[in-house]
């Protein structure tokens, strides 16, 4: 019996999947690109192309996915919402309360490509890939190449990948769990982390032994939507006296732009300062919001722990898969739907507090102890003591006695939760946002774990029942990544948003092109996989690698790709020229310093943000599979001629 002969499966017809695709397209891409012309119309206080960004493309996916798992059929057991819960649960984790929202805070509008890729992935998974990866008698990834391409190459390559990036997505997620548990009990960002670390290794050890699965039952998925929700509520009733924040979020947007405006007017700030959140693309690139958006989207697609424990057939009936991720999808829409109000009460409630005036001398102790915790810095200093803050922002220039918005930088991660604490909001309120939060990283961090070590005993055996014992290379396996994340987590100097983003870009780059022509081309073979594989991923790791690492080395090698004006590619041989020149160790030090600094700014390729650079890595990826299976494509063998 094929594949295609399976008992009850779902079965989308060519059409369907074509027109859903493009609908998809449609959706997820081109109406929130189109944000500057919609913006032109207003509907209930709401700029046309913000509210598409944020409720409508969400709503118009949820849709699409719900037609098309009734047209596509399929028999499925009855299993109920529990199991929907529970992939909903792994799909939304610390990153997307914490790092996701915090992301919007600081971008506004541009912001909005993270929360929305992580919707458009999930309906992608239903569209294009849970129909047919569920037809496949697999655990993992690396199951499904081992079967789909045969051999070790092609499966080892793809774990190889998955370990990666799952490396960061797992770094991104404890980061934000502990930035949730530093606020919580008040301890150093290290101890956080490894209260993380340790709870999320529990968490999967005794799921080893009894299945957490089956004991949650969804409940941890209703937990954090119950927190998050209960602090959001809390947040706009303090704001604004609203009930209902997701459907007063277009007179939040006005209140907002009148709070940006008085705080300009009373030279509270500058308007650089102010982030515009309804106004698309002003921090962002339209290619840099598209690519950011494809990277979660294609990543969430091929991410393994949600295939292998939610869409393989060692999860799911076969005529179930599409509509346990149509349901999966509705749960998590009605939470990213949250994010956006979220951000946007948040600086309601803070910037309400920076109109009334705070003088220079009576610093509040609350900025203060966001200060100390690293989340915010307040004229460029980090100090426990309000009267070493008031002695550094006395010496700002143009300092007037009044503490101003751009006195204060706050990292991306950390405004979600100093802004409820600034604004005066009670910690109670506050409260269940940031348990939710460290929950939610402890879901998403034992699936991410799980997923490794069911891969890495996957491709070493042919078992097709889940072994509950432990397997010691399986457990050292996901030991080391997880130590080896949470020191990214550490000593990582981006937000848990982009980092998140930079993981689902691996995954969408060296996974994604040879996962979706392995399940719909039939001619794709081993070679054209690892080709995909190969090149897709060598793309975005040297591209990554380049940018965060070694930005000198990538200008150099690759300037010419960069968008830097001749003035800034002058002013880098003009350093490297006074680096080379420098004779003391000191002079060596500076001269270094100052080169790096200044590259940092112009090591890109056209301006693409590190994630971003799937929108080169995927269609070459996909290029290299195709051209490379069409060559070494297996000919027939011709009859010999009768002697």
């Amino acid at each position: 019996m094929g594949l295609g002969d399976i008992a009850g499966a779902s079965r989308p017809s060519g059409r369907l999947l074509l027109a859903s695709l493009l609908i998809w397209l449609i959706l997820a891409i081109a109406l929130p690109l189109s944000a500057l012309t919609l913006n032109v119309i207003r509907i209930g206080g709401f700029p046309l192309g913000f509210w598409i960004a944020a409720q409508g493309a969400i709503i118009g996916l949820v849709a699409l996915v719900a037609f098309y798992a009734w047209r596509a059929g399929g028999v499925p057991v009855r299993e109920g919402i529990r199991p929907a819960l529970i992939f909903a649960g792994e799909i939304v984790g610390a990153v997307a309360l914490l790092g996701f929202t915090g992301y919007i805070a600081a971008m506004g509008y541009d912001g909005l490509a993270l929360p929305l890729g992580l919707v458009a992935g999930v309906a992608l998974l239903a569209i294009l890939v849970a129909p047919r990866f569920v037809l496949y008698p697999v655990q993992s990834i690396s199951g499904f190449f081992a079967i789909r391409y045969g051999g070790s190459l092609t499966r080892r390559l793809a774990f190889l990948i998955a370990s990666a990036a799952t490396g960061l997505l797992l770094a991104a997620d404890i980061r934000a769990g502990s930035l949730a548990l530093q606020s919580l009990i008040n301890i150093p960002m290290h101890q956080a982390i490894l209260g993380i670390t340790v709870a999320i290794a529990a968490t999967w050890l005794a799921g080893t032994f009894f299945a957490p699965a089956k004991m949650s039952g969804g409940l941890g998925f209703v937990a954090v939507a119950a927190g998050l929700l209960a602090t959001l509520v809390a947040l706009a009733v303090f704001a604004s006296g609203s009930l209902l924040p997701h459907f007063t979020l277009g007179s939040a947007l006005e209140s907002h732009a009148n709070l940006n405006q008085a705080l300009v007017v009373n030279r509270l700030s500058d308007v650089k300062s102010l982030t515009p959140m309804a106004s698309p693309f002003l921090l962002l690139s339209m290619r840099n919001f598209a690519g950011l958006l494809l990277a979660v989207a294609l990543g969430v697609v091929a991410a393994p722990h949600l295939l292998g424990r939610h869409v393989s057939q060692s999860a799911v009936a076969p005529g179930g898969a599409v509509k346990r991720t149509a349901v999966a999808l509705v749960a998590v829409a009605i939470l990213i739907a949250s994010l956006p109000p979220l951000a946007i009460y948040s600086r309601i409630g803070f910037e309400e507090v920076m109109s009334k005036g705070i003088e220079i001398a009576a610093i509040p102790q609350s900025f203060a102890e966001a200060s100390a915790h690293g989340w915010v810095k307040v004229c460029d200093q980090t100090s426990l003591a309000s009267t070493d803050l008031a002695a550094a922002c006395a010496k700002a220039s143009g300092q007037r006695g009044f503490l101003r918005l751009q006195d204060l930088a706050f990292t991306t991660d950390g405004f979600v939760v100093a802004a409820p604490m600034i604004s005066g909001l009670s910690p109670m309120l506050e409260y269940p946002l940031l348990l939710a939060v460290v929950l939610a990283s402890v879901l998403v961090g034992n699936a991410l774990l799980s997923s490794i070590v069911v891969a890495d005993r996957e491709i070493r055996t042919t078992r097709d029942e889940r072994s509950p014992d432990l397997d010691f290379r399986s457990v050292s396996v996901g030991g080391t990544l997880l130590v080896v994340a949470a020191l990214v987590a550490l000593f990582a100097a981006i937000g848990t948003g982009l980092l998140a983003a930079e993981g689902f870009a691996l995954l969408a780059a060296g996974i994604f092109p040879s996962l979706v022509l392995g399940l719909h081309w039939r001619h794709m073979n081993a070679a054209g996989a690892i080709a995909a594989m190969l090149v897709g991923s060598l793309i975005t790791a040297a591209y990554l690698l380049g940018v965060h690492i070694w930005p000198v080395e990538l200008f150099s090698i690759s300037g010419a790709l960069s968008d830097a004006p001749p003035m800034a590619a002058k002013r880098f041989v003009e350093l490297q020229a006074a680096l080379a020149a420098a004779t003391t160790p000191d002079a060596v030090a500076l001269a270094h310093a100052a080169l790096v600094k200044h590259v940092t700014t112009i090591a890109n390729w056209g301006g693409l943000k590190p994630a971003a650079i799937t929108l080169v890595a995927v269609p070459a990826g996909f290029i290299a599979g195709l051209l490379v299976s069409l060559l070494l494509r297996p000919r027939k063998k011709t009859p010999e001629a009768p002697a």
